[in-house]
């Protein structure tokens, strides 16, 4: 192990969750780290960094990439301790009830932890369909990071539900000529975004799947088939966008003697687990009437971190 350190509380996840309880936690006078498996600012920058946040007081709109950069810009102006790109592989209970959080080249020590996780670590699930591999980040894409290299392009999107659907209406605003396929004959999304998508002029092709990729005189051509008939044609676009879901990777919980709700951590009105210590905030955690919004993980995070101040007092008076 590379590093040593001692903190007050350690939290799991940099997404909305895990920064605001580091804020909340630094402001308490807690010495905090706050660590991450993959980019800082969770699924706002990973997953749909253009994608539109419209739920978030303050912003009639505001682009989910931004909204987390501005949340990382006060983090790191406030000097708290981040890291990012280093996922968690083992908790563990230490003597002195210290909690150890190991990645795999570094060691942390903690009094606390708060779990801000989420889903986990996200990876897109892919095809899996010849020439997929070959044209990644080159004509395939998972996910849209810059918008303005999309711009005036012709672009194929691939999936039924809401973030492909929120993706070809945004590419439109963009000018470029979409076409979404879908290998289902309806959409998967939420009426509203279905609604959006039937405003536009948008190519869709319901009950087709795409079934190989080609290179061709620098552009990329698509074979579909017809799911129903097996009648086959072909597409031929700038870029492809894969928007058929993601797959997750909680496997540190796993080993946690904690109460788990299917996926989800089990935790009561003050964000506490079943393990004393170890605290949870944000879409990792379930507890009847839980909804999954941004300004729910925060006040989640908030209250974690009161308890975390509350457990830690505990302890300071029983020694």
């Amino acid at each position: 192990m590379m590093r040593v350190n001692l903190y007050d509380v350690v939290i799991i996840g940099a997404g909305p969750a895990g920064l605001t309880a580091g804020i909340f936690a630094h402001n308490k006078g807690l010495l905090v780290l706050v660590i991450d498996g993959a980019r800082l600012g969770g699924q706002l920058r990973s997953l749909y960094p253009t994608k539109p946040v419209y739920n978030y007081p303050g912003y009639a709109q505001i682009e989910a990439g931004d909204l987390a950069g501005k949340m990382i810009l006060q983090v790191r102006g406030e000097g708290i301790s981040l890291v990012e790109e280093e996922p968690i592989e083992r908790v563990s209970l230490f003597e002195n009830d210290l909690f150890i959080l190991e990645s795999s080249n570094s060691e942390y020590r903690s009094r606390s932890v708060i779990l801000a996780c989420g889903m986990g670590l996200f990876t897109p699930r892919t095809l899996g369909i010849p020439g997929e591999r070959e044209l990644e980040q080159r004509a395939v894409y998972y996910s849209i990071d810059e918008l303005h290299v999309w711009r005036e392009h012709s672009v194929a999107i691939i999936g039924g539900g809401n973030s492909a659907l929120d993706n070809a209406v945004l590419l439109h605003h963009q000018d470029c000529d979409v076409s979404l396929i879908h290998r289902l004959r309806e959409f998967q999304a939420e009426r509203v975004t279905v609604e959006k998508l039937e405003r536009i002029h948008t190519k869709v092709w319901l009950g087709w799947e795409v079934v190989a990729f080609d290179e061709t005189d620098g552009h990329v051509s698509l074979q579909l088939r017809n799911t129903g008939d097996r009648r086959e044609e072909c597409l031929t676009v700038d870029r492809i966008l894969i928007n058929i879901g993601q797959k997750t990777n909680n496997d540190f919980l796993n080993q946690l003697s904690i109460a788990r709700d299917k996926k989800r951590v089990v935790v009561d009105s003050e964000m506490k687990t079943s393990t004393p210590g170890i605290f949870a905030c944000g879409d990792v955690v379930s507890y009847p009437g839980k909804v999954r919004l941004i300004v729910t993980a925060i006040g989640e995070a908030a209250t974690a971190v009161n308890s975390v101040e509350e457990f830690l007092k505990k302890k300071r008076s029983e020694e």
